[in-house]
């Protein structure tokens, strides 16, 4: 270990100070540190230490005991800390409590290490050491620093000197020039740039400056001046947009570099130089949109001189004619000459561009290989400005592609091009027809509508064109199943429809649906896997369900949607009671127009309830609908149809407005103060551009704090334009409000989309709570979503909590709050009052300890429950029973169990799967079956997986039993996690 100097040069030992309450661990550390050959010096308090620490010499390392009386660790640390004097000794915590929090929270502080005790002689040395050498690295560094912190004041002024005609030159050449000082985010522009923007004075912080960026250029130009590179390295923005004074825009050219760095390393000024580049900017975008329009068009282009000579030519003129640019440069076009046109024809040609300098008209020339080739030929000359011919330029566009794409513009006005199949138009064309006959000869006709099943997997998944692919084999496999003189069409991307014209008998219709989903059922080949598809097919008749094509098609739609709703990969016929659900709508959508101005609507409150104290600690306002015609309509039916219609926006606006004169009340009765109200915001609310005004003016209006006030946010309101989203976000938080994320887990759940808005909450959706305690998969996403918001300082809050197990769980999880009918269901007003004024609370029991040794008996059978419960009561174990793995469940959910002993046959699920998802729940569990037949393999394979410890059989021997047991709460105790051991 390195010796420090003193001052004259003398080698001094280290002084380590060792601090602790107890004189036998000071006696321990002093002689585990005489090896060390330091000075120790001995504190047997706090104050003892921090008089110590500041005696000269002072101590190079101090290692330091938490829990003293009087004044712990963590005090002596932060007084050490805030004295300057002392502030650079370097601190080790030396503590029995070896938890990461506890940690964590010493590093945090300030402490360079954390020794747990015992304290283990070599690794303690080797730590002291390494800080003590870093010290004294430290140290020398900083003599070191001073010598040179003298070298640069001189050179300084050498460079200020220098910095001065550099200026004088930079003012004399017109450069814009500007200084940017990054403490105060001050910056300055020299009168150049000024007067290159046409202003009097120059901006005075750094985002005044970017007013006069361009839009489009500002977030790079803002990024490179925030995020400067290292010293020695340029600011080089080659081009960007700035505002003159009259409003018009400058090209420019921007340079930078950091001149000089704060005490810590950063840039603390950067200056650099501004040039008008607009001129030349102009001048490369007109020879730029030149070369576009003469390499781009599509028409060919010949330019000549006078004499007729080719100077240069396009790639459509060389397409077209099919030669090189070798091969015409300086002849003349005549080699393009037909023989189609006779001498008076070139000579009336060359008459009028002698008179007019252009003409224009229809030719024929041939191509290289021979073909004549029609085209569309305008010349003009060119003269110059004293009028003298200089050039001939020649453009014609081919009449041949025209006429082709003339044909290819009526094809894809009746075909689909990429399936080749009658497009909509044709489709209902042929059923027009179709009908005519139908009606002539009083026979059926059968409309089917058939739509792909989650095809957009597919694009997702393999990109489109796998699915343009896979499009057109069904296609290929759908044209093979129609008769001569029916159609398949596709209508639309996934959509294809049949009409059968000439139909005898519905059996045939049915015979044809099940060899369409038979056909679209058998798997294809997608880059070497096996992919299968369904399809939803919706079928109506003629004369049945109508008579005209837009009926059928109608009823066809509707029958679709209701295969689609069955489950997908169906049929379903037209049935009047298909309309009805329409006209149902229709209805509601009708009455829903007036119900707001009637006072049908109501907003009731349903309570969020603390998983920690049981106290209610917030409302959520939730929209009510009682019809006098249709009675209560349930909001799953009514808010998407006014989210379709566009009345949401004012029913919005109402309940917000209502919720928070309602919560002010409240909070005036003294019964809300500490609550904090929530309300939805639908996707087309949160896309209103007024929405900040909006929110504003009902706080204001009812006189609602800002702050208890939560709008919840669902993911499909931002996801189409996340950026727009972040900054309503944004505008919404400096009204004061707090922000959640509803649904959490139903749509992307993108962590990215998480940590980029300034969300206060996330809510688990309900659909994850529901079986939370019995599906692995939902509770590892709610348990990620708790960690999740925990990383991130965001509350959690569950949604649907109905049982006393779904609780538990959440709370041994650390969620903070729920809500659900557990409480309360969602409250008129009026009973919500007095729920508040009750002060009820959610009954919040004590979590049982995890040291209580807990055996979970799980047998379909109450015999074996009974035999087995007697034969281990002795054993002094905590004895659960369950009659079901859902009755284990709830008793899993709502305490520690370290050991169960399951049946294997179970009605519900057997016992390997019911063990496999309780390993996946609480993975520390030992887990056995215990069955009374040979299944070999499944219970291999559970033990193989990990999902089972071991497995006894029936009937099983007592001794053996209780002994099996035993060793599985002696394994349960090994591999569960020791609580800390206290501090001495």
């Amino acid at each position: 270990m390195a010796v420090p100097d003193d001052p004259q040069g003398i080698p001094q030992r280290p002084v380590v100070l060792a601090v602790d309450d107890l004189p036998a661990n000071l006696a321990v550390a002093s002689v585990m540190l005489e090896a060390l050959d330091v000075d120790i010096r001995l504190a047997e308090n706090g104050q003892s230490a921090l008089a110590q620490a500041e005696a000269t010499p002072q101590p190079d390392l101090i290692l330091l005991d938490v829990m003293m009386p009087g004044m712990d660790g963590h005090a002596v640390l932060a007084r050490l800390r805030a004295n300057p004097a002392t502030r650079q000794i370097p601190v080790i915590f030396v503590t029995a409590l070896n938890s990461p929090s506890d940690e964590q929270s010493g590093l945090l502080e300030g402490a360079v290490d954390y020794i747990t005790k015992p304290l283990q002689a070599a690794v303690f040395r080797a730590r002291v050491r390494n800080h003590l050498d870093l010290k004294l690295a430290r140290d020398q560094l900083t003599r070191q620093n001073a010598g040179l912190e003298h070298e640069v004041r001189r050179r300084l002024a050498e460079n200020q000197q220098l910095a001065t005609r550099l200026q004088l030159t930079l003012s004399a050449s017109g450069l814009g020039i500007w200084e940017y000082h990054h403490a105060s985010a001050r910056i300055e522009w020299n009168g150049d740039l000024c007067r290159m923007l046409g202003l009097d004075s120059s901006p005075t912080t750094l985002v005044e400056s970017f007013a006069y960026i361009h839009p489009e250029d500002r977030a790079r130009i803002e990024a490179a001046m925030r995020n400067p590179p290292a010293p020695g390295g340029e600011i080089a923005v080659e081009e960007f947009r700035m505002r003159h004074a009259d409003g018009r825009w400058l090209w420019v050219e921007g340079r930078g570099q950091a001149l000089h760095l704060d005490p810590g390393g950063a840039p603390a000024l950067t200056a650099g130089t501004i040039a008008d580049i607009s001129r030349r900017k102009q001048i490369d975008i007109e020879r730029q949109l030149s070369s576009v329009v003469f390499t781009g068009i599509s028409d060919g282009i010949c330019i000549t001189d006078p004499d007729c000579r080719i100077l240069t030519v396009n790639q459509a003129f060389l397409r077209v004619t099919g030669y090189s640019a070798g091969e015409v440069i300086g002849r003349t076009p005549a080699l393009l000459k037909s023989g189609q046109h006779g001498q008076a024809f070139y000579q009336a040609m060359w008459e009028t561009l002698k008179r007019q300098d252009s003409w224009q008209g229809e030719i024929t020339n041939r191509r290289k290989n021979g073909e004549r080739v029609t085209e569309w030929l305008s010349i003009s000359a060119v003269r110059d400005p004293g009028g003298r011919l200089t050039h001939y330029v020649g453009l014609f566009s081919d009449l041949s592609e025209r006429q082709q794409a003339a044909e290819r513009i009526q094809y894809l006005s009746s075909f689909d091009p990429l399936t080749d199949l009658p497009n909509r138009s044709l489709l209902t064309d042929r059923l027009d027809q179709a009908l005519i006959n139908a009606h002539r000869f009083e026979r059926q006709t059968a409309v089917i509508l058939l739509d792909l099943d989650r095809f957009r997997v597919v694009n997702e998944n393999f990109g489109a064109p796998v699915g343009d692919a896979l499009l057109q084999e069904i296609s290929r496999r759908l044209k093979q199943l129609v008769r001569d003189g029916d159609t398949v069409g596709r209508r639309s991307g996934t959509e294809f429809g049949f009409v059968m014209a000439n139909l005898g008998h519905e059996s045939d219709v049915l015979a044809l649906t099940q060899r369409l989903l038979e056909s679209i059922a058998v798997p294809f080949e997608v880059e070497g896997q096996s992919l299968a598809l369904t399809a939803s097919i919706g079928i109506s008749l003629a004369p049945r369900d109508g008579s005209r094509a837009d009926e059928l098609l109608g009823c066809a739609d509707i029958a679709l949607a209701r295969a689609k709703q069955a489950g997908r990969n169906t049929f379903r016929f037209y049935a009047p009671e298909m309309n009805a659900d329409a006209a149902r709508r229709l209805g509601l959508e009708s009455a829903l127009r007036d119900a707001l101005k009637n006072g049908e609507l109501d907003v009731h409150y349903q309570p969020q309830v603390s998983l920690d104290s049981g106290r209610v600690i917030g409302m959520e306002a939730l929209l009510r609908w009682h019809s006098p015609q249709f009675g209560t309509v349930s909001p799953g039916e009514f808010i998407p149809l006014a989210e379709d219609n566009g009345m949401i926006l004012a029913i919005g606006e109402w309940v917000l407005a209502t919720a928070c004169r309602q919560a002010r009340r409240w909070h005036d009765l003294g019964l809300g103060a500490p609550l904090r109200l929530a309300v939805n915001l639908s996707a087309r609310q949160f896309r209103q551009a007024n929405l900040e005004q909006l929110v504003a003016r009902c706080l204001a209006d009812s006189g609602l704090p800002a702050s208890a006030l939560e709008l919840e946010i669902t993911e499909s309101a931002f996801i189409d334009d996340v950026d727009e989203a972040i900054a309503m976000c944004r505008k919404l938080k400096q009204l004061g409000v707090k922000l959640s994320l509803d649904d959490f887990g139903t749509g992307y759940s993108s962590l990215s989309y998480v940590s980029r808005f300034p969300f206060d909450k996330i809510k688990i959706d309900q659909s994850f709570v529901r079986d939370i305690i019995e599906n692995p998969v939902n509770a590892a996403i709610a348990t990620s979503a708790i960690v999740m918001a925990r990383s991130l300082n965001l509350a959690i809050l569950a949604e649907g909590v109905e049982t006393e197990a779904q609780a538990r769980f959440l709370r041994g999880r650390r969620c903070d709050a729920i809500q659900g009918f557990l409480f309360s269901p969602a409250l008129p007003a009026a009973a919500f009052e007095q729920l508040l004024a009750g002060r009820t609370t959610l009954p919040i029991a004590d979590l049982p300890s995890a040291g209580k040794q807990t055996l979970l008996i799980v047998d379909d059978e109450p015999n074996i429950l009974n035999a087995l419960t007697r034969l281990l009561r002795r054993e002094g174990f905590q004895i659960l029973n369950a009659t079901s793995p859902r009755e284990a469940f709830e008793h899993l959910a709502k305490q520690p169990v370290q050991v169960v002993l399951s049946d294997q046959r179970m009605p519900e699920m057997s016992g390997t799967e019911f063990l496999a998802r309780v390993r996946q729940l609480y993975p520390e569990s030992i887990r056995i079956i215990l069955t009374g037949y040979t299944d070999v393999d499944s219970i291999t394979g559970a033990i193989n997986r990990g999902a089972i410890y071991k497995f006894l059989t029936k009937p099983w021997d007592d001794d053996q039993l209780r002994e099996e047991i035993r060793d599985a709460f002696r394994l349960a105790k090994e591999t569960r996690p020791q609580p800390p051991a206290e501090d001495s």
